[in-house]
């Protein structure tokens, strides 16, 4: 029997960065720091090990550490979830099974991915999943940009009428197919995943959203999810306004690397990307310090 609710996922969650040293090994030490001054910053949540955290350049027992760093630095505060998807199912097991006892409030998966498994074999995999851990919230992540298979009303329909399934992480631009999902299953947690649709996906019936961005500029994203509560739409989209004019400057040089790098300048070297990411060069270090110098207030 699963024991968390929709509600517990209605946060700002940050998409946590994995801080690294030259040598490319894990900073934890970073990592507590980061942890405590995002939520000092107003993050209600952590999503660890996923896109922005590097998960599939980690080794499985760094994804482990990192969570558990992640839970001590967290201490109870705000919920964590750890994303612990990768392509071979035994191996997605031992993550949930590791994630569950370290005391992480949730799972996320996205599908297996390089090899063109059948929607059959997608399904099973996340079943398998289930079976072996039969007490697991788990979130579907559906990111078709990246794992080339997108999830939706139908295809995804027998995983989400499972009651272990709690929502998913919607890092997609179709909002038709995240509208039409929650009206089919509204129990589930429906999360937003691009931080440059936050205020659409609100509209559209998400609860939450997990995004890149929240590590760097939290506030914007509590102000902006405070005025469209309010009903001020205007108000609503000037600071998604602020939030996306953010989003196009550190996707031209690299978002991963730039909340690395901002990270840095904030005063926690969080080093760069692992390889083969490449560092950021000096014109992309430099918009990145003209970038962070900007008031948050508009």
């Amino acid at each position: 029997m699963v024991n968390v609710k929709k509600e517990q996922f209605t946060r700002i969650w940050s998409a946590l960065i994995t801080p690294t040293r030259e040598d490319e090994s894990v900073n934890y030490e970073a990592l507590e720091r980061i942890v405590d001054l995002q939520i000092r910053d107003g993050v209600e949540g952590f999503y660890c090990c996923g896109s922005s955290g590097e998960g599939l350049l980690l080794t499985l027992e760094e994804r482990k550490q990192v969570l558990e760093h992640v839970l001590k630095a967290a201490d109870g505060r705000v919920p964590v979830i750890s994303h612990v998807g990768t392509i071979r199912t035994k191996d997605v097991i031992s993550l949930a099974q590791h994630a569950m006892s370290a005391g992480a409030l949730a799972v996320s998966m996205i599908p297996p991915y390089y090899y063109k498994f059948s929607m059959d074999e997608i399904m099973t995999y996340y079943e398998d999943v289930i079976r072996a851990l039969p007490d697991v919230p788990a979130i579907v992540y559906n990111i078709p940009q990246f794992t080339g298979v997108e999830f939706s009303k139908d295809n995804a329909g027998r995983l989400l009428a499972n009651e272990n399934i709690v929502g998913i992480k919607h890092t997609s631009a179709n909002l038709y197919s995240l509208e039409r999902m929650g009206q089919a299953f509204p129990d589930k947690a429906l999360i937003n995943g691009f931080d440059e649709q936050l205020l659409a996906a609100l509209s559209m019936g998400s609860c939450a959203t997990i995004g890149t961005t929240v590590n760097l500029f939290a506030p914007l994203f509590t102000r902006a999810r405070a005025a469209f509560q309010a009903g001020d739409m205007d108000e609503a989209l000037r600071w998604q306004r602020t939030i996306n004019m953010r989003v196009e400057a550190t996707v031209k040089v690299g978002i991963f690397n730039a909340m690395k790098y901002g990270w840095t300048l904030r005063g926690v070297d969080c080093g760069f990307c692992r390889a083969p990411f490449k560092p950021l060069d000096e014109a992309a270090r430099k918009a990145m310090a003209d970038l962070m110098a900007i008031p948050l207030e508009p």
